[in-house]
């Protein structure tokens, strides 16, 4: 498989969404993948058929999740969510899973990933930051540091233990499903990367290396590992 098919789930419609979605699949492209992008949809032959046709997923970033899938009630600082997406994702995600698929998951992705395995987010970060996590304006640049363990996937991936990444979250993973583990962690000890005991290929980061990958080569070594995993 030189050129493996990696399925991206539909980040939604209109200019932003589009601009968004060209992100991922340039970094993938780059990487060697052909990309398939997944609208959400009901029922489970549109997952059985994602999951035919696509040797890995990657999981971006989008809105916040609803806070039912986690056992809490909304807060006021808690946005729109987009409950189609959140159901199609959700599913999609647990049979890659089951499949034992190669998984990205970057930004919401991350959180959802945490969802999938019984986690909670904080819902609203500001007022507990040292560093602003929602930075848009800076995506293309490294804005705070993060340290990553020295014996996660992560870690090896990007040859470091210690890497400054952009930041574009007010959510973050809180209590941490059960088989996942952090893996990276922002000065302020929110998780900034997740892992999977006994996976063969799962990387979950908060930051968005697709922002930056053009001009911070490290952080397409996520999508490299990512496509070479696939193969």
């Amino acid at each position: 498989m030189i050129y493996p098919v990696i399925g991206v789930p539909l980040t939604g419609r209109g200019i932003l969404n589009s601009y968004m979605q060209y992100k991922y699949t340039r970094c993938l492209k780059r990487a060697g993948a052909f990309v398939r992008i997944l609208a959400p949809e009901t029922g489970e032959e549109a997952v059985l058929k994602a999951l035919s046709q696509c040797a890995g997923f990657l999981f971006p970033g989008g809105p916040d999740i609803r806070p039912e899938l986690y056992g809490q009630s909304p807060q006021i600082t808690c946005k729109k969510p987009d409950p189609a997406r959140d159901d199609f994702e959700l599913r999609l995600l647990v049979a890659a899973l089951k499949a034992r698929r190669p998984i990205l998951c970057i930004g919401r992705g991350m959180q959802l990933l945490n969802v999938a395995f019984g986690g909670t987010l904080v819902q609203e970060l500001k007022g507990k930051q040292e560093y602003p996590h929602q930075d848009f304006f800076n995506r293309y640049s490294a804005t705070h540091p993060i340290e990553l363990d020295p014996d996660s996937l992560v870690s090896r991936v990007l040859g470091t233990d210690a890497v400054t990444v952009n930041s574009l979250h007010h959510q973050a993973a809180d209590i941490i499903g059960e088989g996942l583990w952090i893996a990276a962690d922002s000065p302020e000890g929110f998780p900034e990367a997740l892992e999977i005991d006994d996976y063969p290929f799962c990387i979950a980061v908060q930051w968005h290396p697709e922002y930056m990958a053009a001009g911070v080569p490290i952080q397409q070594r996520l999508f490299a590992a990512l496509v070479e995993a696939c193969r």
